[in-house]
Parts: C-alpha cells; structure tokens; sequence
C-alpha cells in the first residue's frame, strides 16, 4: 500500500473564535474563509482530494428559530467556569439567518461541501465544546453532541466523524463518541513537544518552529482502534502564512511534503488540516499553497499508490481489513 492522504479541516466560522478576539478584529478572515470554500472545493475536485469538514452544530440551521430547538436543557448546557467560552450568550447580539449573520450560520455552505465529489461532512460538536474547560461535564458532552447529531440528521447528514475543538479529547469522551455512532475522531498529534512540554509559551514555541524545522519527525503513523473509534491523529496543521517569517514559506512546504513522502514509501497515514478561515485572508497565496500540495500528492499517488480518503472512508476501510483479517 502506498500511503493515506486524510484531510480534515475544521468548520466553525466565527464559533471557535469567541474567547480568542472580537468579531471586528477577525470578521474579515471569517468572511474571506466563506469565500474562500468555493475554490477550495474546486482545487479538491480537481487533484481529487477527499476531505472531512467537521462542522459546528450551530452552523446547519437556517435561522435561530430553528437552531433553538435543538439547544439542550438549560441544565445540560456547558458549565464553563470561564463565561468567555459560553456561546449561547451570543445569540442576543447575532442576527436570525445566514443571510444576516454570515459569521455565525453556514447552511447554504454546508450543501455547497456536501455536493461535492469526496466531500463528508462530520461534526465539530454542536456549540463548540471544550472538553477539558473546568466546570463542564461528560453529561453536558454527551448532551452536546446528541444535539449535534440531531440538527445534522435533520437536515439529512448522518454524520459518523468527529473533530473536537482544541482536539481537547480524553477516554471517556471518545466512550460517548462510540456509543452516539461516530466511528472515527481526530485526535491531537501524538509527539514529544505535546507529551513532554506543558509551559505554554514553550509548547506555542516550538510547536511553530516545527512548522519549518522536522522536530518531531514524519507524523505518518498506522491509525489505531481506541475504545471501538477509530483514532485518525492529526499529523501537521497546514498553518497560514505569518508575514514575519514570511521568508520561511519554502520550508513549511519542503516539511509537508517530506512528511507526505514518507508516509507514501511506508504505507502510513499522513493526517493534514486547517480552518477554513486560516485562508481568509491572502486566499490566493494560500490556495497556491495548497495547490501545490495537492500537486505533490498526485506525483505521490502515481509513484507510490497514495490515496486520498476523508475520515470516514478511512474508518470503513480500517474496518473492513479489520474485519477480513
């Protein structure tokens, strides 16, 4: 076998974004990401690249009337000790629909994903949980994201992928994936920088050098079965550009496609992902970017047998040669 290509991008819009600026300050990016969606899903059709958009509950709804029938009991609603992580709060200053608040609901673009060759749709929870936040519970979770099961069937989504925000996952959250119906998540890069690093400047430190540099090695890895999910770890986020190391840009690239190479030699995963809002802004750059990644791929396919899968292909396949062994 010649390699996975998984990816992944996380699908949010302005919800993942509440605790860490103003809407002012990030709306463009958001606006840009939206944008933005039509062409990436061109270049995917065009290198055939399969890819899973885990996507907020909140985003499938057409209006906030509709959205708030699926909300959870107020006592099932996440306990953040830090209020600056509740998003229910923000329905009071969001306009009702797509159309008014195009930060915040994305249904025109979940159908425009959903149409497209390769494309699954997965969940992002329901309000963007976060798992390890003090004073949330695993009931809460499991509350979450039956919603997030719901509004998706509801709008005719059976959704079996999930990618936690923060990839903030512990065991007996994944045992609520697996008994909700999920047969894959994402977990967080499994490296000695997040193993053995916990002073958080450090850890953003040398998280960003390895962008460029190969501190913790290829990333490809065969994926594991934890607790009946499949387990598909992120490899290396495809990170935007950052004007000042703008002249490293050649690295990000060579590292991306050293990790891909191996993992097409060693018949490994090789598991890519970003937010589409990572690309609002310079979108041509970053699309060039990413076209040239995706070309990459093409060369690795025809050398090595490379395969593009989403993660829910991924997980089938994993099952079946499970099953066959």
């Amino acid at each position: 076998m010649g390699g996975t290509l998984l990816v992944s991008l996380d699908f949010e819009l302005f919800w993942g974004m509440l605790d860490v600026c103003s809407l002012d300050a990030y709306q463009e990016n958001v606006l840009g990401g939206r944008k933005a969606i039509p062409r990436l899903l061109e270049l995917f059709e065009k290198y055939g690249i399969h890819a899973t958009w885990a996507t907020v509950g909140f985003l499938f709804a057409e209006n906030f009337e509709e959205l708030s029938a699926f909300f959870p009991c107020k006592e099932k609603l996440p306990a953040y000790e830090n209020q600056k992580l509740t998003p229910y709060d923000w329905f009071s200053r969001i306009g009702g629909d797509e159309e008014c608040a195009p930060c915040f609901f994305g249904p025109s673009l979940i159908r425009m994903v959903a149409e497209t060759p390769g494309q699954e749709i997965g969940s992002h929870t329901f309000s963007h949980y976060y798992c390890r936040e003090k004073g949330q519970t695993v009931e809460q979770f499991r509350a979450d994201m039956e919603a997030a099961k719901k509004i998706a069937a509801d709008h005719g989504y059976d959704v079996t992928s999930v990618i936690l925000p923060r990839n903030q996952c512990e065991p007996e959250y994944t045992r609520v994936f697996r008994e909700l119906g999920f047969t894959a998540y994402r977990d967080e890069e499994n490296d000695w920088i997040h193993e053995k690093i916990h002073f958080r400047p450090l850890l953003r430190l040398l998280r960003l050098a390895d962008v460029y540099l190969p501190l913790t090695g290829f990333g490809g890895y065969a994926p594991k079965k934890e607790d009946g999910i499949w387990n598909l770890v992120g490899s290396r986020m495809y990170k935007p550009i950052l004007m000042p190391l703008k002249f490293l840009e050649g690295w990000k690239l060579r590292r991306i496609k050293g990790q891909m190479l191996h993992a097409a030699k060693h018949g490994l995963t090789f598991h890519l992902w970003w937010h589409p809002h990572n690309i609002g802004v310079m979108t041509d750059a970053h699309l060039q970017q990413l076209e040239e990644i995706f070309s990459y791929y093409l060369e690795l396919k025809e050398k090595y047998g490379m395969e593009s899968l989403n993660m829910k292909e991924a997980a089938q396949r994993l099952e079946n040669g499970e099953n066959n062994g």
